[in-house]
């Protein structure tokens, strides 16, 4: 009908002239020319929707604008993937017109020097999606293979994590691998044994990254929790390996008992500053959590989400980050009580930050302790936040005395914070990653540390009484 919306916004034109159109925004212009909408076009399977994505094909075909590297991937691969609902019931010009513009972009983006291995890699993965789309392309997938599997193994890192610390990377790296997996199979074409290995690494890894909802965690650059795109990759996961507890490369940990499951950043700052932060789930209810990246979003506003203070982590000084050179450490241990991860980072702003987790065997206890300690002792004391953003679906209320907070699930589950250490409040907060910005709380522990400062907070789930109606166990014969 004419309407066009893409990145958040929308514009009204005709289709002949949508490519020529004024954009409102890069991201936009992005969205449109990288033709990943063909997907939405060929879902309902409707002769009308062919008819109508021939036609834009065409109209970009007559354009021959250039686009950024990235766009170029993504639109080459597009149109490889999408050739099949293209050409069915299509005339004889359109089809030899395509093919002509496939060839055209798959030699344009062929000619380009990308200087990151992750753009290597990513034109690779565009030029070997094009070659086994299409016959005639055996040279051209050879080279690609091959330089896929070169590549790899430094954007995969030996654990199976992306060397950016992004989940959103992870996932984005898999999407496009698993379905050129699954078509070199079909073909009977050998996948070398260095990309097959780095997927084997990277599934269970993206599961490790996962909270009970199987969305992603929202750490470093991810914009949405991507649920249906995680739940399609994993229907190709045959080996369904466990997910590791403690990727010391990409600098993760995870514990998982009962329903509950535990994400924690024990790694060095990246996209964002989130060190010892941790993200917290009861089943597929997400609890605590980090801010997230906004999706469309002023250059400001993806500055402040990647800060400290948009992470459950502790902040000290008020400062907004933290020095990159410094050293984070973590261990995990497995005991038959429960989980417990001891992690710790500095010396920054002349402190060491030293973080515990412990997560009980039934999932139901998950406690934690932050330690500051001063590394010059004739500094003044610290001040420190320390933040735990809740998630906007979690309904937070604080007792009469202020002492505990209680917590209720969309599901009517209740768990209940309380701590110790410092000054306890429930303030406003704001969750970004998925449509658009949410209101949400988050609730703040503020305080001056000494040259040794211990901050103790837990969360408990409370039991659920049964109703007076509700079953308790086998019902009373009746005296007749």
């Amino acid at each position: 009908r004419g309407v066009f919306a893409f990145a958040g916004q929308a514009i009204e034109c005709q289709p002949t002239q949508i490519f020529a159109a004024a954009a409102p925004t890069p991201a936009w212009s992005d969205e449109l020319r990288g033709f990943a909408w063909l997907a939405h076009l060929e879902a309902p399977e409707l002769a009308l929707y062919q008819a109508f994505a021939r036609s834009l094909v065409q109209c970009w075909a007559a354009q021959r604008r250039r686009t950024s590297f990235e766009v170029s991937c993504r639109r080459l691969m597009s149109l490889s993937r999408h050739g099949g609902f293209l050409f069915s019931g299509s005339p004889p010009h359109f089809e030899s017109g395509f093919l002509q513009l496939v060839t055209r972009e798959a030699r344009h983006l062929a000619n380009l020097r990308p200087s990151g291995t992750a753009d290597q890699l990513r034109q690779s993965i565009a030029l070997l999606t094009a070659a086994l789309a299409f016959r005639g392309g055996g040279s051209l997938r050879n080279d690609a293979l091959t330089r896929a599997a070169s590549l790899i193994a430094s954007v995969i890192l030996p654990d199976g994590g992306p060397s950016d610390r992004s989940p959103k990377t992870l996932l984005d790296l898999l999407s496009d691998l698993v379905p050129l997996r699954a078509a070199m199979e079909a073909q009977r074409i050998a996948l070398p044994h260095g990309l097959n290995a780095a997927m084997e690494r990277a599934l269970p890894m993206l599961r490790m990254l996962c909270h009970g909802d199987e969305g992603l965690a929202v750490f470093h650059g991810v914009e949405r929790t991507s649920v249906a795109a995680v739940q399609a990759i994993f229907q190709y996961d045959m080996a369904l390996g466990r997910p590791p507890s403690h990727a010391s490369h990409s600098g993760y940990c995870r514990l998982a008992q009962g329903q509950s499951t535990v994400i924690v950043d024990c790694g060095p700052p990246s996209i964002c500053d989130s060190v010892l932060a941790f993200e917290f789930s009861d089943g597929p209810q997400r609890i605590t959590g980090s801010c997230g990246i906004p999706a469309n979003a002023s250059p400001e506003w993806r500055a402040a989400a990647r800060s400290t203070p948009a992470h459950s982590t502790l902040q000290a000084d008020g400062g907004q980050s933290r020095e990159r050179q410094s050293r984070v450490t973590a261990e995990l241990a497995d005991t038959a009580q429960g989980t417990l991860v001891s992690a710790s980072h500095g010396p920054f702003r002349g402190l060491m930050h030293s973080r515990e987790f412990f997560l009980a065997s039934d999932g139901q206890d998950f406690r934690g302790e932050d330690r500051i300690e001063r590394v010059d002792l004739n500094s003044a004391p610290a001040n420190f936040t320390i933040r735990f953003h809740l998630h906007p679906s979690v309904k937070a209320s604080a007792n009469r005395k202020g002492a505990a907070i209680l917590l209720l699930l969309p599901n009517k589950e209740a768990w209940q914070f309380a701590a110790r250490g410092g000054t306890m409040t429930l303030e406003d907060s704001i969750y970004l990653a998925g449509s658009g910005p949410r209101h949400s709380q988050q609730i703040v522990i503020r305080g001056a540390a000494p040259a040794t400062g211990r901050i103790s907070w837990a969360f408990r789930k409370i039991e659920r009484q049964a109703r007076p109606n509700e079953s308790q166990g086998v019902a009373p014969g009746l005296p007749f």
